[in-house]
């Protein structure tokens, strides 16, 4: 499968006035295929024995995997600001096409941003804080009042995650209507609607630990959805390139 070449509807001439802003969010798109790489890497690494049962399970692992753990959860957070000027990029880029789908893209791309990293993250990372009390602790009634401490947040982050896993793939799935009639082409716009339908079976796998497909799928997304990255990013930085040449 070949990228295709951008086409320039009428509207390119008011698309120079953000020309920069698709080169960074191109660049932006690149870079979120390496990162993304490496916290799906840290996840399974994590996880590699499966879920923790209880909350002390899960701060005795982590407590062993700091490091490891503060990584990948800092790394999701840089991801969600990362995607602030994409989000808005695409939003530009494709509302000639269908407006109303590109908006309510938008803003469900936005709102995972926020939640991934004001909830999701925020509780993983509060986690790994307790965790290193709990590595520290030196009676078990410590380590039971710090695991009574972590409950919440250990029960929370499964639907916590099947959250952030779903809203995002849900805004990639309404771009992929609208990008099917853009630059980027019909088939990326198919291969766009696939690993965010992958996504969305993968979100539900925190809450239903023992289905193979969706465990597979929730291994499988992550990555898909990076890769499908790598030819939105060159066609968009592409596409600002252009628009610098015919500008001059």
């Amino acid at each position: 499968m070949q990228i295709s070449q951008p086409d320039f509807p009428t509207t390119e001439a008011t698309d120079r006035q953000w020309r920069s802003l698709y080169c960074v969010s191109g660049a932006i798109f690149l870079l979120t295929t390496v990162l993304s790489f490496v916290v799906a890497w840290g996840a399974r690494t994590l996880y590699s024995s499966g879920y923790p049962a209880d909350p002390a399970s899960y701060l005795q692992l982590v407590s062993q995997h700091q490091a490891l753990a503060n990584l990948t959860w800092s790394l999701w957070i840089v991801l969600d600001f990362l995607s602030l000027p994409v989000i808005f990029a695409m939003y530009l880029v494709l509302r000639r096409h269908n407006h109303t789908l590109a908006a309510l893209a938008g803003l469900l791309c936005l709102f995972y941003a926020v939640y991934d990293f004001g909830v999701t993250e925020l509780n993983s990372l509060t986690l790994v804080s307790l965790s290193h009390s709990y590595a520290e602790a030196t009676g078990e009634a410590a380590r039971a009042t710090l695991a009574a401490a972590a409950a919440y947040g250990y029960y929370a982050l499964p639907l916590q995650t099947v959250l952030s896993f779903a809203i995002g793939p849900l805004g990639y799935l309404l771009w992929c209507v609208p990008m099917a009639k853009s630059f980027f082409g019909r088939w990326w716009a198919i291969v766009g609607a696939i690993v965010s339908l992958i996504g969305l079976a993968g979100a539900v796998a925190p809450v239903v630990p023992g289905s193979y497909i969706l465990g597979l799928c929730q291994f499988i997304c992550v990555r898909a959805i990076a890769l499908w990255f790598v030819p939105l990013g060159v066609l968009l930085l592409r596409y600002g390139h252009r628009l610098g040449i015919k500008a001059r």
